[in-house]
């Protein structure tokens, strides 16, 4: 039988000692983090390896505490590489035989002393091997840190994906995004160092932000709600590497409320409204005053519908009371005077007073315009509020409606947005259920149907 080869960090000879497999090792993994409160969701079968191989020397703090505590000893040591002996070492080491070895001395007689055993002298000589190794490292570890330019470049590239995304196809958007969230997670695999790591984790969480946005937008729930935990998990590390008191700190909580608006929205378009409604109130009070409009906004149309009229009220006055005034930064849709506009339209139809919401409709369709021809998901949306409105009426006008909503799927223009076709299948389905005669409503229904089917299939599992 051949010879198993030997394991190359600490970790993996632990593992081989105990018998355990990969996947046993993850699922001791997974226990351990939920014994010890550690807020991590395991560890796949790919990064296991990848510890066990030694490719990767530092994990993140979360990883080092649970192994840690799996196995009672420091993280560095158990990733460094393995210093048990070889089966043929072994056989030296229990034979432990000292060679004598004869000393003269000036008055002419000679000393009989221990020579160094052969595993000594074969330890020594290993030990000296490692010296070039040791110098790689030294090189790795100095050459591990983007340079002050590239980190730059990527905090600028991060920006101009918050100022266009409003403009830009999504299908255009998610090669770029994805290629330089995959480039930093790359870096951060690495030995980047302290004083590093908290900005690349942060610029990570943001790119994995917007990656869940692109998801959620092409109805891929299931991709957006990956992106989201990989983006809190950064928000969560971020946290604790970046100094107290600082504006980067800041960033760190407008992440997290962006994260939260977005859950919400996926709760809210599958459904769950309750559970939208909770989520955005849960981060509502401490949120980053960029978000803190948008997650009022997001609880109250989602509190509307979940049955709870006065608290969807309360959710709007906190909205208007906190509207942003100010310049765009990474996250949702910006909760200023259009984005109020919107939400009070939408939400005051969820409760059935469609005059008031359509007033309102008529004026964040207008600002929304005003504020950007090409936000197309925005006046796509807007235009969907004003057909709810036109729903909600005392005296419905089935016609304006349809009209209304033809215009929020025709603005998208071959880019396909779920929110948009969504929200227009919807009330279309309600008109035709009402007035299924009217040319209007039958038109709708077609160019929903041809909407639908620009969007790629849904993950919504």
């Amino acid at each position: 039988m051949p010879p198993q080869p030997r394991p190359r960090t600490l970790l993996a000879h632990l593992l081989v000692q105990r018998r355990w497999t990969v996947e046993d090792f993850c699922r001791h993994y997974a226990d351990t983090a939920a014994a010890i409160g550690a807020d991590t969701y395991g560890v796949t079968d790919r990064q296991a390896k990848r510890w066990l191989a030694g490719t990767v020397a530092r994990p993140y703090p979360v990883a080092r505490r649970v192994l840690e505590a799996m196995f009672g000893i420091d993280s560095d040591v158990l990733l460094s590489p393995s210093d048990r002996p070889s089966g043929r070492d072994a056989a030296f080491t229990l034979q432990r035989r000292m060679v004598p070895a004869w000393i003269p001395r000036d008055d002419g007689h000679a000393t009989q002393v221990e020579e160094a055993s052969p595993t000594d002298r074969r330890d020594a000589l290993r030990l000296l091997a490692l010296g070039p190794a040791a110098a790689e490292l030294s090189h790795r570890i100095a050459r591990a840190d983007p340079d002050p330019l590239t980190l730059d470049q990527y905090e600028a590239d991060l920006h101009h994906v918050a100022d266009t995304y409003r403009n830009t196809p999504h299908a255009t958007l998610a090669a770029t995004v994805g290629t330089r969230w995959q480039t930093i997670e790359d870096v951060l695999d690495g030995r980047v160092s302290p004083r590093v790591r908290g900005r690349m984790t942060l610029l990570a969480g943001n790119f994995a932000f917007y990656l869940g946005t692109l998801a959620f937008d092409l109805a891929d729930d299931r991709s957006a709600r990956s992106f989201f935990h990989v983006a809190t998990q950064h928000a969560d590390e971020a946290r604790d590497l970046l100094p107290t008191h600082t504006s980067t700190r800041s960033d760190v909580t407008l992440l997290a409320g962006s994260v939260a608006a977005m859950r919400s929205s996926v709760a809210y378009f599958t459904g769950a409204y309750a559970q939208a409604a909770d989520i955005a109130a849960a981060a509502r009070p401490d949120a980053h005053p960029f978000t803190r409009p948008i997650l009022a906004g997001c609880e109250a149309r989602a509190i509307a519908l979940a049955g709870r009229p006065d608290d969807a009220r309360t959710a709007l006055a906190d909205m208007q009371e906190h509207v942003w005034h100010g310049g765009i930064m990474p996250g949702p849709n910006p909760g200023g005077p259009a984005f109020v506009q919107g939400f009070l339209a939408g939400t005051l139809g969820h409760l059935g007073d469609g005059h008031t919401a359509e007033q309102h409709a008529r004026t964040g369709l207008d600002a929304e315009i005003a504020a950007g021809p090409g936000h197309y998901v925005q006046i796509g949306g807007s235009y969907n509020t004003l057909c709810r409105a036109y729903l909600r009426r005392t005296n419905p006008e089935p016609e304006q409606a349809a009209d209304a909503a033809t215009r929020a799927l025709t603005v998208l223009d071959g880019r396909p947005s779920r929110t948009v076709i969504q929200n227009a299948g919807q009330m279309w389905r309600e008109m035709h259920a009402r007035w299924p005669d009217l040319p209007a409503i039958r038109d709708l229904g077609e160019i929903v149907t041809v909407s639908r089917n620009a969007l790629p299939s849904p993950r919504t599992t």
